[in-house]
């Protein structure tokens, strides 16, 4: 059954309420937070196995050719994955505030600007990043009918998961309760 049709009688559009669901309030998101935060650790971790090498050519770089050339000679592996990016990268290495001296802070500011993948800008995919890190997670604590949650919500679960914040993911003690 298709969700509008056109009525003879009236010319009117009839919708169907039940199909169409409503859009969130603000601006659409143009990547799912958790993309942005699983690509940022992923960037962190090649950074962090390369910088010894990355680090001195990417800061010296002057062109995304400079930099395109580091990552070809010192970690051809990830070449192909960060390609598309190569100009990305160096508009972020030439951020104001791209840090000078601590190539920690160095990797991560790199890999969390980069983690929005060029579909959102560097410093809103730091955001995202801080956002989702600093999240408070959820766990069901005890798992019969009736639940109990770490967010404070006691009672029926729907199906297995809390009422209130909607987790289904078990506390570590539940899990390994489970498991004999």
């Amino acid at each position: 059954m298709p969700t509008e049709e056109e009525t003879h009688s009236t010319g009117k559009i009839i919708s169907d309420r039940a199909s169409m669901k409503k859009r969130k309030r603000g601006r659409p998101a143009h990547i799912e937070p958790s993309v942005v935060v699983g690509s940022a650790d992923i960037y962190c971790l090649w950074f962090k196995q390369y910088w010894s090498q990355l680090g001195p050519r990417f800061l010296a770089a002057r062109s995304a050719e400079d930099i395109k050339q580091a990552i070809a000679e010192h970690a051809p592996d990830i070449i192909g994955n960060l390609a598309p990016y190569l100009e990305l990268i160096l508009r972020i290495l030439r951020d104001p505030r791209f840090p000078a001296v601590r190539s920690e802070s160095q990797i991560h500011f790199l890999a969390d600007s980069l983690g929005g993948q060029g579909l959102v800008k560097p410093r809103r995919s730091r955001e995202i990043c801080i956002q989702e890190r600093s999240r408070v997670r959820h766990v069901i604590v005890r798992r019969e009918y009736y639940i109990e949650c770490s967010c404070g919500y006691q009672g029926p679960a729907l199906d297995g998961a809390c009422r209130e914040c909607g987790t289904g993911e078990l506390s570590s003690a539940l899990m390994s309760e489970n498991d004999h």
